[in-house]
């Protein structure tokens, strides 16, 4: 048995989704791109173990490049970060934070001496050891950033709550 309009309920729906798709706003918090995927967790010392660790080989190295404030320590709060462009020599990621309302920004310089494997590399930017903070915290506010030798910015993207474009430069 057929209802009137039953087909043009869910014909009507995908038309919708369609539509508005086409009219969609760019991403928040690209201030240049380069940087395609950008994804921020709390990771601790299990999660960051790695199967050497267990037969005593030194860390190294696989598709992902870690990169840790403190290269000691892996537990910390995360930035998996993966670019599209080809970082330059003498190129570092810069991760500026703000740990709590109305706190300056903090800043730290991540060199990239070494290279993810493409297509599907990421670099594991980490605030690691004492710049890792207590359990569950997280950034109020956070910008990350590829610059170049000369420190001009070839690419970054920033939380919601960073601020204005001239905040933090």
């Amino acid at each position: 048995m057929s209802r009137p309009g039953g087909r043009f309920l869910p014909t009507a729906a995908l038309l919708a989704l369609l539509c508005s798709g086409c009219d969609r706003q760019p991403e928040l918090g690209i201030e240049s791109p380069g940087i395609v995927l950008l994804t921020e967790k709390r990771r601790t010392a299990a999660d960051a173990a790695r199967i050497g660790d267990t037969f005593g080989r030194p860390e190294e190295d696989g598709v992902h490049v870690s990169l840790r404030s403190d290269p000691a320590a892996r537990a910390g709060h995360y930035y998996f970060v993966r670019l599209d462009i080809e970082p330059p020599p003498g190129s570092a990621l810069v991760l500026q934070v703000v740990r709590k309302e109305g706190a300056p920004s903090e800043r730290h310089v991540f060199p990239l001496v070494r290279r993810t494997t493409p297509p599907f590399g990421e670099y594991a930017v980490g605030l690691t050891g004492a710049h890792a903070g207590p359990d569950g915290w997280r950034p109020v506010a956070w910008r990350l950033s590829l610059v170049d030798a000369s420190g001009k910015t070839l690419a970054a993207r920033h939380s919601f709550l960073w601020g204005t474009p001239d905040d933090g430069r």
